[in-house]
């Protein structure tokens, strides 16, 4: 799948714009789902980005998908069994970057999250084994955006492509 140059119809002047085929699943909150969504991740652009990107790209994509699987399990159903949300993940190539969105109907993110990161006092006979994953997260990413519509969890960021990616 090659970029496809479009001008936009009614713009006069304006440079035309690279389009590339959206990336885009539906999957439920599991681990396993999530580890299959990771596969079809690499297999759709390990060969348009390099390898820098699109590990930082799987990192992130991990641990937002494990936190939903982890933290955001709807009600039990009346049979004690928990149904578990469902994901929608879209992802788009530009030219600076990979512009990623997802939604679930989890619980909602709580607020302290999206907040700035920094990492915790690293004390070596002490390390915590969690905690991480918020500061990855906006460590790795540019134009972190949340928020929550009625039962829906919105998520949009980008991951900026490497020197070796822009030539």
């Amino acid at each position: 799948m090659t970029p496809t140059e479009r001008t936009a119809p009614g713009v006069g002047n304006r440079a035309s714009t690279q389009t590339q085929p959206l990336f885009h699943r539906v999957l439920r909150a599991h681990p396993v789902t999530v580890r299959d969504t990771l596969h079809d991740v690499r297999q759709r652009f390990h060969a348009e980005i390099s390898d820098d990107t699109l590990g930082r790209l799987e990192l992130v994509l991990a641990e937002v998908m494990n936190n939903v699987a982890e933290h955001a399990p709807l009600a039990q159903t009346n049979d004690g069994a928990g149904d578990l949300p469902v994901i929608h993940l879209s992802i788009v190539r530009h030219n600076t970057g990979l512009a990623c969105a997802l939604t679930d109907d989890g619980a909602s993110l709580p607020a302290e999250c999206i907040l700035p990161r920094k990492l915790p006092p690293m004390v070596s006979d002490d390390l915590p084994e969690g905690g991480f994953g918020w500061f990855l997260i906006q460590d790795l990413t540019q134009a972190l955006c949340y928020y929550r519509e009625e039962s829906r969890n919105y998520l949009a960021f980008s991951i900026p492509f490497v020197q070796a990616d822009a030539d």
